[in-house]
């Protein structure tokens, strides 16, 4: 029977008779496993050097050449390690290697074009409960893959370092409505279980329970907040601890954690995935104030967690345990349950599923962009006839100068649109026909351009896969699927910083240095534009323009607006094919527009700031401020400096009396009345005993505090004192409100007051200047 299915994990395994493959995932009748085995390892040497090829069992004449027109062969071995051996013999003989740093199963799976969704036929063996296929037919598919069973789980840890509760949160994401519910909690006492709470009578008996219940549910995706880096790798120690197989795997497959300095913790489960919240948030796009369960719950669904983060929490859980374990098992609860709400509010699996199905890449690898482009862009590259370079033997000689950021003029300006060019690198791309077959088949039939740089007019892969992909990005958006339409674009986007990435194969410095030329080029020129027709250009940056237009055009902006964008367009379209005998893909789009718009001085200069300006709108909802590269968007500021940023710009923009507003400010900062916004928050990268030279004050805050837990700390929230700072656990008293005014609201005033010839420190003192004419 034909299957269809998604591939959530795969792996290779050197077996004695060769490579195994095995890939795991869920199909129309379920979960299942593919072996194939007897697969070979190869890589690529020149034919003419006469490598030393006793390693391998077989060598093979192929219609393939590398860069320099060099003929190639293949040798195949029995298995990866043998052919790692192999590539070392044989380059410690001054022979190059090409492609043997590809691994087998993603090498089986690019090769073949499977992204993400395959099918298969063949018969198979009942195994632990598993579908399990061996050698299989099997091929590429379009299955649209959307039902999942989705785990939610959490953890409640003592100060003695073990675990108290678990709780689990299932559900199916093809809107059945079913859902599990469980909250596993110990206890030394006789208790009558209730809904959603079961007892045990220890810790060794609560582990084997969870396994139970995991099974039994037998998720496809395991999420949770922290779930790697907290839950999954404290459960793996308290497992070591009572001697307990952590098998989370399908097939009773072992669960491997891996922790890396530097980069992070990731969880590698045979047949299931994991996705962590913070993690799958950011690379998402996401930006909250902070990433904690409570801030993106309160945004994002509007309530929040049972007991505060803030200080006092760990001092509670321990009284809910001793004291009251049903409100611990409803907080546990509460926990995965906000998680399994965002994830379903956000649609992060859905995304995650299609990023998985455009990039090609299993899904705990589709942030890896060299990776997703070796998927996309190797078959292909094979294809015509090319080889590619293993990726540790390119020369990295050169860094792009990257776009185009015009120097501004800091001020007040009124009726101002910006302009972008829609996905502006893969355009170019598109236009000139950047690529590395292009840029190596260039000398035959050259395409020329701005950056000097030329290109093959007729040899090239990646412009037409742009092509392809933004045809099946239109037809997403027409069908209203905003995570389709999202994967692409990320994709799409990545493919400039890839060519240029020390980890990319196909890295050579002509490539990102022609795309960034020309993008400075595209910027110049529509400025250029402009300014030939007496419209002034304020500011530009990489893919963006910002127009001021003339007080008589505040009528019709968004008319005015889009004949521009067009005009803009047909310009360049014209220029590059009168020049350069091009097909310009180069779009200008109207973006927004801003009734005013500011743009402060940079710090010691006249000039204006770049990437720094604040928008202003009204209409009859109210003031509406866009702020761009200023404090009120970073984390590093108090509340107390943002809400005074964002008040000061809007009395700027409204022509309200700012001058004495700030004196009235600042006392009503000595006064107290902002008591509660003057929160540091900070985090902490490395164990405090660590820092033993210039302590900053987030270290000596934390320090103070009576730290309880088996974990260390990684953030710290205090307020300034007069004894200095002290952490929000313990009693603030005595606050330095002249810290907060010289430190946090002044340097605000002066980035904005500057551009108009005031200060703050004038202010503050009562000097009563002309307000702005505006």
């Amino acid at each position: 029977m034909l299957e269809k299915g998604f591939i959530l994990t795969s792996n290779y395994f050197d077996r004695s008779d060769g490579i195994e493959i095995v890939l795991e995932g869920v199909s129309t009748s379920g979960p299942f496993r593919i072996v194939l085995n007897q697969e070979k390892a190869v890589f690529f040497v020149e034919e003419k050097s006469q490598a030393n090829s006793n390693l391998a069992i077989e060598k093979k004449s192929l219609p393939l050449k590398n860069a320099n027109g060099e003929s190639m062969c293949g040798l195949y071995f029995k298995n990866f390690q043998t052919a790692q051996e192999a590539r070392d013999k044989i380059e410690s003989e001054g022979h190059r290697t090409y492609e043997a740093d590809i691994r087998p199963h993603e090498r089986f799976l690019m090769e073949r074009f499977i992204f993400g969704c395959i099918e298969f036929e063949g018969t198979y063996d009942q195994n632990l409960g598993l579908r399990s296929y061996v050698n299989p037919n099997i091929r590429k598919s379009f299955y649209k893959a959307s039902k999942f069973k989705v785990l939610s789980f959490d953890i409640e840890t003592g100060v003695d370092g073990t675990v108290y509760s678990v709780g689990l949160h299932a559900y199916n994401t093809d809107g059945s409505g079913k859902e599990f519910k469980n909250v596993i909690m110990r206890s030394d006492e006789d208790r009558i279980a209730h809904d959603n709470l079961q007892y045990v009578s220890s810790e060794k008996q609560l582990l084997i329970s969870f396994l139970e219940q995991f099974n039994e549910i037998d998720p496809d995706f395991i999420i949770g907040w922290n779930v790697v880096g907290f839950d999954l790798k404290f459960l793996d120690k308290r497992y070591q601890e009572f001697s307990i197989p952590f098998n989370l795997g399908r097939g009773n497959k072992a669960f491997q954690f891996d922790d890396r300095k530097g980069i992070g913790s990731f969880a590698r489960i045979p047949g299931r995935v994991v996705i962590d919240g913070p993690p799958a948030m950011r690379s998402s796009f996401y930006q909250f104030e902070n990433f904690k369960l409570e801030t993106v719950a309160q945004e994002i669904l509007g309530v929040g967690k049972d007991i505060a983060s803030d200080g006092g929490k760990v001092e509670e859980i321990e009284r809910r345990f001793r004291e009251d374990k049903e409100a611990l098992a409803h907080y546990n609860l509460l926990d995965c349950t906000l998680v399994s709400e965002i994830y379903q509010k956000t649609g992060l699996i859905d995304l995650f599923v299609k990023r998985s199905i455009i990039s090609g890449l299993q899904i705990d690898r589709v942030g890896m962009s060299s990776a997703a482009f070796d998927h996309v862009y190797l078959p292909l590259f094979h294809r015509a006839g090319r080889v590619a370079p293993n990726t540790r033997d390119l020369n990295r000689e050169f860094s792009s100068g990257g776009g185009h950021v015009v120097t501004p003029e800091a001020g007040l300006f009124k009726n101002v649109i910006v302009l972008d060019f829609k996905s502006l690198y893969p355009s170019i791309i598109r236009t000139f026909n950047i690529d590395p077959l292009s840029l190596i088949e260039a000398k035959n039939d050259p395409l020329s351009n701005p950056s000097g740089v030329d290109f093959s007019n007729s040899k090239h892969l990646l412009p037409e896969k742009i092509g392809e992909l933004l045809e099946l990005r239109a037809k997403a958006k027409e069908a209203g699927d905003k995570h389709l339409s999202q994967a692409i674009k990320i994709l799409m986007n990545s493919f400039y910083g890839v060519m240029g990435s020390s980890r990319c194969r196909f890295y050579h410095s002509d490539l990102p240095h022609a795309i960034t030329s020309i993008g400075q080029w595209v910027i110049k020129t529509s400025i250029q534009f402009f300014e030939n027709r007496d419209i002034k250009v304020i500011y530009g940056d990489t893919d963006s323009v910002f127009v001021e237009l003339k007080d008589t055009e505040s009528s019709k902006v968004d008319e005015i607006a889009e004949k521009l964008a067009q005009e803009v367009t047909d310009y360049l379209s014209t220029l590059i094919k009168t020049d350069y005998s091009a097909r310009s893909h180069l779009f200008m789009e109207y973006e927004k527009s801003y009734q005013k718009f500011f743009i402060p001085k940079a710090r010691g200069t006249d000039e204006g700031a770049k990437k720094r300006y604040v928008g202003f709108n009204r209409d009859k909802e109210g003031d509406h401020l866009d702020f761009v590269g200023m404090e009120y968007v970073r984390s590093d500021w108090t509340k107390l400096a943002k809400n005074f940023q964002y008040e000061l710009m809007r009395k700027v923009f409204t022509g309200e009396d700012y001058q004495q507003w700030i004196a009235g400010f600042c006392k009503e900062v000595e006064d107290g009345k902002y008591d509660d916004q003057l929160v540091y928050k900070k985090r902490i990268s490395k164990k405090l005993e660590e820092y033993t030279k210039n302590i900053p004050p987030h270290i000596r805050a934390a320090r103070l505090i009576d730290h309880k837990g088996p974990y260390r700390l990684k953030q710290v929230q205090y307020v300034m004192t007069r004894q200095g700072p002290i952490p929000i656990q313990n009693e603030i008293k005595d606050i330095d409100y002249q810290h907060y005014i010289e430190k946090q609201v002044g340097p605000l005033a002066d980035s904005i007051l500057l551009t108009f010839g005031e200060n703050f420190d004038s202010l503050r003192e009562g000097s009563q200047l002309n307000l702005f004419d505006f």
